[in-house]
């Protein structure tokens, strides 16, 4: 498939030519995901307003906060659903700017053939991060309780590991689109070490020099780990790109559901962005159009005809891919780009 323009052309250059539909694709979601963070901070949607029940509460509150600080406050004065609010929104936040910091630079990464800064970078967002706001998603209840029992003994990642599948597949269930993600799928990209086309070796080969405590994981004789690869070879490049449009969507689904709890977002934008990333990522991936897919491209070669030549648009694999990406396809009759708004759709 042909560049489809969600980056320029330049950065795609050293991505080989059979990833670079899925890495225009986890540019998408990273980008979908980024503009979200900056509408809910820009229209300060985290923010909590308390109206006070008492008359002396808020001269009570100023004096708390300043002594300690104001998610105590709140808690003395009983406003105990204000307090988790400004807890989970804050979290919610920081966390998810913080993934999407790691996603782009390691896809930034990928782009100049960094494959070990590209992995290390991917680690903390993929087997961390995403369990963290998948649980936070899932069962906020549990999240606020075991954070704020003051102990990291809770959080920490050993212990994550003995439920991670369960708050994934909780996670997956509570979703719209759950029926598009696969539990198993999840934790074979992503966390295991047995499995030759999944991410858990490069990553410990990324992290570490040498690995010895597992047979698969193990350096080989009279090497280091990636030390001597040929930045060249595009096998690392195969096995990543199978994985990461997988992860990241599911992972941009948990932190669009996140924003939306935190304050209801647009329908329609929302609806949108589930239906763009669903049918993109089976688009870029190669899978045979869906059943809707097939609907849609009914719907827009009747409804749509270049402004220029005036022929009707047909939906190439290609012209699919970027309708649902950049919202513009390529008129097969006269090679012009073209405008498609297919948000407006929903």
């Amino acid at each position: 498939m042909k560049r489809l323009g969600v980056i320029p052309f330049r950065r795609l250059v050293h991505i080989p030519e059979t990833c670079r539909p899925r890495h225009e694709f986890c540019f998408f979601l990273h980008d979908q995901c980024v503009r979200a963070l900056k509408e809910y901070e820009g229209a300060g949607a985290h923010s909590v307003e308390v109206e006070f029940r008492g008359m002396d509460h808020g001269d009570r509150f100023a004096e708390i906060a300043n002594e300690s600080d104001a998610i105590e406050a709140l808690q003395q004065l009983g406003y105990t659903s204000e307090a988790r609010r400004v807890v989970m929104n804050t979290i919610s936040l920081a966390m998810i700017a913080d993934c999407l910091h790691h996603l782009y630079e390691a896809l930034k990464c990928l782009e100049k053939r960094k494959l070990v800064v590209a992995l290390n970078l991917l680690r903390k967002p993929l087997k961390e991060s995403l369990i963290y706001l998948a649980w936070m998603y899932e069962d906020s209840d549990d999240f606020y309780a075991e954070f704020m029992r003051g102990s990291p003994h809770g959080l920490s990642q050993s212990r994550l590991g003995n439920t991670r599948r369960e708050i994934l597949a909780s996670a997956i269930r509570k979703l719209d689109s759950g029926y598009c993600f696969d539990v198993e799928s999840l934790i074979q990209a992503v966390y295991r070490r047995e499995n030759p086309d999944g991410l858990e070796r490069y990553f410990q080969h990324a992290v570490h020099l040498v690995t010895t405590k597992y047979e698969v994981t193990r350096t080989s004789p009279q090497n280091f780990n990636f030390i001597f690869k040929n930045p060249l070879d595009d096998d690392v490049y195969e096995v990543v790109y199978g994985c990461l449009p997988y992860v990241l969507c599911f992972l941009s689904f948990i932190v669009i559901e996140l924003f939306n709890e935190m304050k209801g977002m647009d329908k329609g934008a929302r609806s949108a962005f589930r239906m763009r990333a669903i049918l993109g990522m089976q688009v870029t991936e190669g899978s045979g159009a869906s059943e809707l897919a097939q609907a849609l491209i009914g719907v827009l070669e009747t409804n749509v005809s270049c402004p220029d030549c005036e022929q009707d648009l047909k939906v190439t694999r290609y012209n699919m891919a970027r309708i649902l990406l950049t919202e513009s396809y390529r008129c097969t009759s006269c090679r012009r780009s073209q405008s498609l708004p297919f948000s407006y759709l929903f």
